[in-house]
């Protein structure tokens, strides 16, 4: 029978924080009150269509920061693959600190939305030529950073942006020293990532 305010008036909930809902029977039943923090959940599987439940956890952060130990020396007129041997944080498994650790490579079941960024300094040096870094997907140029200079400080640059990747993709940073002779790609303020933003 349809619940009515008087069929539902005439079960007493047995205890405090107790529900009167609808059954399967279409007919008036009791929820015992949930656990301390559970929520009220749809479940069609249960009698009366509800349970109690633990609430959602919020969005797992996915993502990978590397860095390196060592500056890497970069010869003149020479595009190079930038290596990391070290990880700040790692959530599921996007680098190896010793094979192919020039990747961060897109785990299985993580495709998506990214935000890649990167920062590098490089030696100081007094030559007005190109100094580059870039962003290669699969071994593909996706993000160019590009800036000349003559200053005799430390130059540095930052890459920023937003990549649709898939399981098994992986980016990579180069970095290409216009000058005459070789520059270091400095540790101390060299790091590259990912985050996954959907």
């Amino acid at each position: 029978m349809a619940i009515t305010k008087a069929t539902a008036s005439s079960i007493a909930p047995a205890a405090k924080g107790d529900l009167v809902v609808g059954s399967a029977t279409n007919d008036a039943a009791v929820l015992a009150v949930g656990t301390n923090n559970t929520v009220l959940t749809a479940d069609s599987s249960t009698a009366t269509g509800l349970k109690w439940a633990a609430p959602a956890s919020g969005t797992t952060f996915v993502g990978v920061k590397v860095t390196k130990s060592a500056d890497q020396t970069i010869a003149s007129a020479t595009e190079a693959q930038i290596t990391w041997n070290q990880e700040e944080f790692d959530t599921n498994g996007f680098h190896d600190n010793s094979t192919n650790n020039s990747r961060l490579t897109v785990p299985t079941g993580q495709g998506g939305y990214y935000k890649i960024y990167a920062e590098m300094q490089w030696q100081t040096s007094t030559t007005v030529a190109r100094r580059i870094i870039a962003v290669y997907l699969n071994g593909a140029v996706t993000q160019i950073g590009t800036f000349e200079t003559s200053s005799i400080n430390f130059p540095s640059c930052i890459v920023s942006f937003t990549q649709n990747l898939s399981a098994g993709d992986y980016i990579q940073l180069y970095a290409y020293n216009g000058t005459a002779g070789n520059l270091d790609f400095r540790s101390s303020l060299a790091f590259f990532g990912m985050e996954k933003i959907g």
